[in-house]
């Protein structure tokens, strides 16, 4: 079976998620489509079709005119490939694997991932341009799936057929998201691993000071201000370090007015993430309704628990989907205080209540949330679409 991934751009890192499923399912045939990529790390080796390589252009007009040649293009890049599945990550962008579906009459899969699945979000340009794309998607689509039970319902009220849509967790590789080599979830070590110099000369290497750790966008949808409010009002009584790896809009004005406890990492590697998750006490991930939007999903919180790491989040959006009950901690009230309030419960458990919230963590995930169930459920819909699609041509070739 041949599968065509099709997306608008492909960013990786830091966007493992559409190319997780195909390296877990090396019985098919796979190739990504995009308008363009910048893939820097070495372990993706899936072909990949690049049909507007300015269209990542930091100067808007050839961005934009990059943009406007390369749809047509890949929408004949995919369909000259003959896959017997296309599936499209979000709804944004979808115009080229619609369009390759009515050509070709091989079933589309669309993946919403968040923003793509709302009704009209803001004005302008932008916005119509999402919303037209939506549309398209809504109606082209054999087969939509949505990152969790909040976006569906999103999606439902945004028009898409209910008969057409169901909730596909995209999951994470519990084989790779792991506590470190040779410890129990939710135990410590109190060395930094031999060799991890950055590490130790970012302060992992004290053990008796907790670590609160974000990974994502600096941003205010991320809830990055509130944390960095909460951990601050709280340092004082509750000593502990907030690790903040990623970029984002606060970047700046973090990194001039941060307290001295705060480290900014920047943009890391995967694998530098996965170290940190493996000290840190909690991730916290105080996402908030922003602009009309909120979290689908969180993949980050999924990861963090896989690792033996409890979560500390906001009741925001699809977060309580991602959440293992009764081992991490969510709030409703989606304030500083409130916030400061969960991290303080947190920070406050002793090594053996951590510890076995830590194992609940990774056993939910490991159950409920993996990419082993993910991939399955995903090898079910490919198989159950392109069996009807033969039949329907057997049919259709009978009369």
């Amino acid at each position: 079976m041949k599968v065509a991934l099709t997306k608008g751009t492909l960013l990786v890192p830091p966007t493992y998620f559409a190319l997780a499923h195909a390296g877990a399912m090396p019985e098919r045939e796979w190739r990504v489509f995009t308008l363009a990529a910048r893939v820097s790390d070495p372990s993706v080796t899936l072909p990949i079709h690049e049909a507007a390589p300015g269209a990542l252009s930091p100067a808007l007009p050839l961005r934009v005119a990059s943009q406007a040649r390369g749809l047509g293009a890949m929408r004949r890049a995919v369909s000259s490939w003959g896959p017997d599945v296309i599936h499209q990550h979000q709804a944004t962008w979808s115009l080229p694997a619609v369009g390759a579906a009515r050509e070709t009459g091989v079933p589309l899969v669309v993946t919403l991932h968040g923003g793509d699945a709302y009704p009209r979000l803001g004005r302008g340009l932008g916005a119509a341009w999402n919303a037209r794309n939506r549309r398209a998607a809504f109606e082209g689509a054999t087969r939509l799936l949505a990152v969790s039970r909040y976006l569906a319902d999103v999606a439902l009220r945004a028009g898409a057929d209910p008969a057409r849509l169901s909730v596909h967790y995209q999951g994470v590789d519990t084989k790779w998201w792991t506590p470190s080599p040779g410890l129990s979830p939710g135990a410590r070590p109190d060395l930094v691993p031999e060799g991890d110099h950055d590490l130790a000369a970012e302060g992992a290497d004290s053990p008796e000071v907790p670590i609160a750790l974000f990974v994502g966008a600096l941003s205010r949808l991320k809830g990055v201000d509130d944390l960095v409010r909460a951990s601050s009002s709280l340092v004082e009584r509750r000593p502990h370090r907030l690790v903040l790896v990623g970029d984002g809009p606060l970047a700046p004005s973090l990194r001039a007015s941060a307290p001295a406890h705060v480290t900014l990492t920047g943009p890391l590697a995967r694998e530098r993430v996965r170290e940190w998750m493996r000290r840190a006490r909690i991730l916290a991930l105080p996402t908030k309704p922003t602009q009309g939007r909120q979290e689908a999903a969180g993949l980050v919180l999924l990861e963090a628990q896989a690792c033996g790491v409890p979560v500390v989040a906001y009741r925001t959006g699809g977060t309580p989907e991602m959440t293992a009950p009764g081992a991490s901690l969510l709030t409703g009230e989606r304030t500083p205080d409130a916030l400061a309030r969960a991290i303080d419960e947190a920070l406050a458990w002793s090594d053996e209540e951590r510890a076995d919230r830590a194992a609940a963590c990774r056993a939910w995930v490991d159950a409920e949330r993996s990419l082993r169930g993910s991939v399955d459920q995903l090898r079910a819909v490919y198989d159950e679409l392109t069996g009807s699609s033969l039949r329907g041509c057997r049919a259709a070739s009978d009369e």
